[in-house]
């Protein structure tokens, strides 16, 4: 990305303000990044922005990540979804992977150097620079 170019859209969705926080400061030097704790307004922003990603946690109250991808459906079809789980061995993150609904998810405690790298790959599958993978879990 030249000077220039605008900064890639991204949205992430956390109801931990310190998570919130932490993934804004590792993402705002590289990605126009929007935050919100609810995944109700996630999807409004959804509805009505151009983001090219999403990261969501998985577990939150009220609407979980997972089931944010679920209400989310097929409204986006150029997002690309990343999902954060302190859960390694999930039937419901296999699910997601197994549907197509996320592109990759990293795990707690965050990595930064992950997160960036998993944001970048699902960049190149969106826009086609590099193959969808089936992720092992």
């Amino acid at each position: 990305m030249s000077a220039d170019s605008p900064k890639k859209k991204l949205l992430i969705v956390d109801d931990e303000p310190d998570m919130l926080d932490f993934l804004e400061r590792v993402l705002r030097s590289r990605f126009e990044v929007s935050r919100t704790s609810s995944a109700e307004e996630a999807l409004g922003w959804l509805d009505g922005g151009d983001y090219a990603v999403l990261v969501t946690d998985q577990k939150m109250p009220r609407v979980s990540g997972l089931e944010l991808l679920g209400r989310l459906g097929n409204r986006c079809p150029g997002l690309v979804k990343i999902l954060i789980s302190g859960y390694t061995e999930d039937p419901d993150i296999a699910r997601a992977v197994d549907h197509g609904q996320i592109h990759n998810y990293v795990l707690k405690p965050v990595d930064s150097t992950r997160l960036l790298d998993a944001i970048d790959e699902a960049y190149a599958v969106r826009d086609g620079t590099k193959p969808f993978e089936k992720l092992d879990l």
